[in-house]
């Protein structure tokens, strides 16, 4: 496989990103929505994306969280997507975009990186555990 670059995601990226986020949830979102909450969200200094690419494809997208958590009384940097193509999947893609955000997390002072993935997506948690992260929570939700 072609090298593999890591870059910051940006407003014109936003088809791309839309396309990710998509594959990541098996349908269709709401574009409108989906490109005003994403533009917003570039806006945020506590919000960063990296898109993967190779050969100027993108093939995968990491959004990292950054927020103080009372609780913990420290800096956490929650991962909120990651996604990588099914074409590379196996390919390291996903580590790369982990370790960047990782750091990133690190560097700002953060205690821990956390993520929350769903019950179905048993590929991931077998990903997740080779990467590192342990089960330590229960994520409960509610429909509104």
């Amino acid at each position: 496989m072609p090298d593999c670059q890591l870059r910051p995601a940006t407003a014109e990226d936003a088809t791309i990103v839309y396309a990710l986020i998509c594959e990541l949830k098996q349908s269709e979102l709401d574009h409108q929505a989906f490109h005003a909450g994403y533009l917003a969200n570039l806006e945020d200094h506590n919000m960063r994306y990296q898109l993967a690419e190779v050969d100027g494809q993108a093939i995968g997208l990491i959004g990292l969280h950054m927020q103080f958590h009372l609780h913990h009384a420290r800096w956490i940097g929650e991962i909120q997507e990651l996604v990588v193509m099914p074409q590379v999947r196996g390919l390291k893609v996903g580590s790369q975009l982990l370790a960047w955000a990782e750091n990133v997390a690190r560097e700002a002072g953060a205690e821990m990186t956390e993520l929350s993935t769903s019950v179905k997506r048993v590929d991931a948690h077998r990903f997740y555990v080779r990467e590192g992260y342990t089960q330590s929570h229960y994520r409960f939700t509610k429909p509104l």
